[in-house]
């Protein structure tokens, strides 16, 4: 799986187009994995962690994201009630087995994971746990994708420092930041909160997105220019970006909404005579 992709269409993300590649190339050209493959994408909202996991789906089915064998779960849509736990465990632990019966090498993403209720997510343990099969089912090619701003924090405050340093992001290595990931993921308020599958260590790798400046704004309202067939108007690009939100305030560093608002600045700015 080539990294071209995600460095040409995933903007300001250079540890993800290193990561991710090398993670699913690794997993899909073992014939005999030792567990399911688990990577947990960490950031602010609109960082790129969706779009991420769609190019994930692109490469891994002919259908992409809209293939049968991509299972997505949004915490808000499908498990919305506290008090429902139990059944939203027993949903997992009959569908998982259903799905991957279909389809040995399935795809489960799991979004707004800092919005699930505790313990849900544990429900999924034994699935990518190192069992060579369960009840005859084989789970170890699989693939889980947890989405989730948990830490998202903490992996701003990493590239602030980095910036006030006079350093390029691109400096930025994930032994900078994967710790304070890892941690967060397991202290902060959310699916992942004291969950055993954080705690044995069950998540692969922990994927940080890194907040998004303003040239990398620039470049998404380029894009969305190019994809409403629109010509590449400077002017335009500079009225969108400058009614983007950004912190710190004094140095209007980060978009607060990544590339999120984009489509919804351009309706509203790139028509004005």
């Amino acid at each position: 799986m080539s990294s071209g992709p995600f460095e040409q269409n995933l903007y300001g993300q250079h540890l993800v187009s290193w990561i991710v590649p090398r993670a699913i190339q690794a997993h899909i050209s073992k014939d005999n994995p030792q567990k399911a493959l688990v990577m947990s994408f960490h950031g602010w909202t609109g960082s790129g962690k969706n779009f991420a996991s769609k190019m994930v789906a692109d490469v891994l089915y002919e259908r992409g994201s809209k293939s049968k064998f991509v299972h997505w779960y949004i915490a808000t849509r499908d498990f919305p009630h506290v008090s429902e736990i139990k059944k939203y465990r027993d949903r997992l632990q009959r569908e998982i087995p259903e799905f991957t019966k279909e389809c040995p090498q399935s795809l489960f993403v799991f979004d707004e994971m800092d919005k699930m209720g505790p313990g849900i997510i544990d429900a999924i343990k034994p699935f990518i746990d190192f069992h060579e099969e369960i009840d005859g089912i084989d789970y170890r090619k699989n693939i889980f994708i947890f989405l989730s701003n948990a830490g998202g924090s903490e992996i701003t405050r990493v590239s602030l420092n980095f910036w006030l340093k006079g350093k390029d992001r691109e400096e930025i290595e994930m032994k900078d930041i994967e710790p304070i990931v890892n941690q967060g993921a397991f202290n902060e308020k959310g699916g992942l909160q004291f969950s055993e599958i954080v705690e044995k260590n069950l998540i692969d790798v922990y994927v940080p997105f890194l907040p998004l400046e303003k040239s990398h704004i620039k470049k998404c309202i380029a894009q969305e220019l190019k994809l409403r067939g629109l010509a590449m108007n400077k002017q335009i690009v500079e009225k969108v970006a400058s009614q983007i939100v950004y912190y710190p305030p004094q140095f209007e560093l980060f978009s607060v909404s990544g590339c999120k608002k984009i489509s919804h600045k351009v309706d509203l700015f790139a028509f004005e005579n």
